[in-house]
């Protein structure tokens, strides 16, 4: 496995991007690379990010890839506390 870098999330991530984004995880695990997200632009993000993201947290835990976050936002962190996912997607819940 090597490292990449890490994959940058725009502030406002909707269905019209998930594609592009697609494609970048799906490569980066391709290739056994750690998968590392950005998420510190994030200002809003809709229910079909959250389960593509969700998909490649999992998809990276089956395959043994290293999964982490580099600077979760708070929007982020509270979109995924509303699903229920936070723990799925390896985020940690902050104080607020």
């Amino acid at each position: 496995m090597t490292s990449s870098k890490p994959i940058t999330l725009d502030a406002h991530l909707e269905l019209d991007l998930l594609p592009a984004l697609a494609k970048e995880i799906l490569e980066t695990l391709e290739h056994g690379e750690s998968l590392e997200l950005d998420g510190s632009k994030v200002q809003s993000i809709d229910g079909a990010t959250i389960q593509l993201l969700l998909a490649a947290v999992q998809t990276a835990e089956q395959k043994k890839v290293p999964c982490s976050w580099r600077q979760p936002s708070a929007s982020l962190k509270e979109a995924a506390a509303l699903m229920g996912l936070t723990d799925d997607l390896l985020l940690e819940v902050t104080e607020q």
